[in-house]
């Protein structure tokens, strides 16, 4: 019988999420490799060519990592296994796998990684009217885009082929604190990308109307720039602009982004933006125990997360999940005030071309 550690060397993690039915998302990038379940669970692996080096981590945030030992063994119910004891089923698994054929060979070789290029991305002539994107395709109005005007950009990708090069939106990733651009959330019809090369971990969209940390009273965390500022739109009536920051962490949060927007946005309130949804919720929990400087951490089993916050242990229900549950059990108090599209997923869904068209025919009906 072999050893775990034989099995970590000879089993690759890619072989055991393609038997359980996940499946690569070449478009996500070939360096590391996302794979998704059709029950939605989304796990990246590194090394996708070395399968004795091959790591994973899961999309939701959690601690389910590892080796293909750890997952196998987070994922036990979904094998056809009968065992006595978990260590028993993890290696049942392993031995089936490691004595099938693997049917997984990538047929690439991962690039380099590059370093953001500033000059390769040239700013173009800018208007609200070349914004129409925001206008037609996301419902934003143009005083909406007229206010955040000084925070966007139109940039064309000069390393393409000049003659079908397209100038897309460009929202700038900048540190808190500095205006050096080291990143663009690109924008257009058709078109979600990153530019090539964008510091993510510390790179986030900043649109400081507070103009100093002194003046900053409301720091408003949203998933994307888009999501931020439908929020101003639905809400402008309400919001002291003159003492607002938005922060768009792009769709994902880095301990690093928490960490450099915390550290430099102290003493202002915190708000949440995210998404309706249950990685918008996740995204409410991580920022609340950073900002309460607590140790956390938690795994998904079934339809519950089990959380161990300061080592105190308790799960809390997927249907149940909120900040106001979780900081009701865990006793943590972060002030952290939560912001949600009622009856949407996100705050752009209200506003969206799609959701008036939808108005209009219950009314007509």
């Amino acid at each position: 019988m072999m050893t775990f550690k034989e099995y970590r060397e000879k089993v690759p993690i890619i072989q055991a999420a393609e038997s359980l039915g996940y499946v690569a998302d070449l478009t996500k990038g070939r360096r590391s490799l996302e794979y998704r379940h059709p029950d939605g669970d989304t796990v990246i692996i590194n090394n996708p060519r070395d399968p004795g080096r091959q790591l994973y981590f899961n999309r939701d945030g959690s601690t389910d990592r590892g080796s293909v030992i750890d997952f196998v063994a987070s994922r036990l119910h979904r094998f056809n296994e009968s065992y006595s004891s978990p260590a028993e089923g993890v290696n049942q698994v392993l031995s089936r796998l490691f004595s099938e054929p693997q049917a997984f060979r990538p047929a690439f070789a991962p690039p380099p990684p590059k370093a953001f290029d500033a000059g390769r991305y040239a700013p173009q002539p800018l208007s609200v009217g070349k914004l129409h994107y925001l206008i037609k395709e996301r419902g934003l109005e143009r005083e909406t885009i007229e206010k955040f005007l000084p925070f966007i950009r139109l940039v064309k990708d000069t390393a393409k082929d000049p003659g079908k090069v397209y100038a897309n939106i460009g929202f700038p990733l900048t540190r808190p604190g500095s205006n050096a651009v080291i990143g663009y959330d690109l924008r257009n019809y058709g078109f979600k990308s990153v530019a090539a090369g964008s510091n993510r971990q510390s790179g986030m969209w900043i649109a400081d109307f507070a103009g100093s940390q002194a003046r900053t009273r409301n720091v408003f965390f949203a998933e994307n720039p888009i999501d931020a500022m439908s929020f101003y739109q639905l809400r402008r009536k309400e919001m002291d602009m003159q003492s607002a920051v938005f922060v768009s962490f792009g769709g994902g949060i880095s301990k690093n982004q928490v960490r450099l927007a915390l550290e430099h946005w102290p003493q202002a309130a915190k708000r949440t933006l995210f998404d309706n949804d249950y990685q918008g919720r996740v995204y409410d929990i991580v920022l609340a125990t950073a900002i309460a400087g607590k140790e956390s951490s938690f795994r998904k089993e079934s339809d519950s997360l089990h959380f161990t916050v300061n080592e105190k242990k308790f799960e809390i229900p997927v249907s149940t999940l909120s900040l106001r549950t979780f900081e009701r059990e865990s006793g943590i108090r972060s002030g952290l005030h939560v912001h949600k599209a009622s009856g949407a997923k996100d705050f752009n869904d209200l506003i969206h071309p799609s959701a008036a068209q939808k108005k209009s025919v219950a009314m007509k009906m």
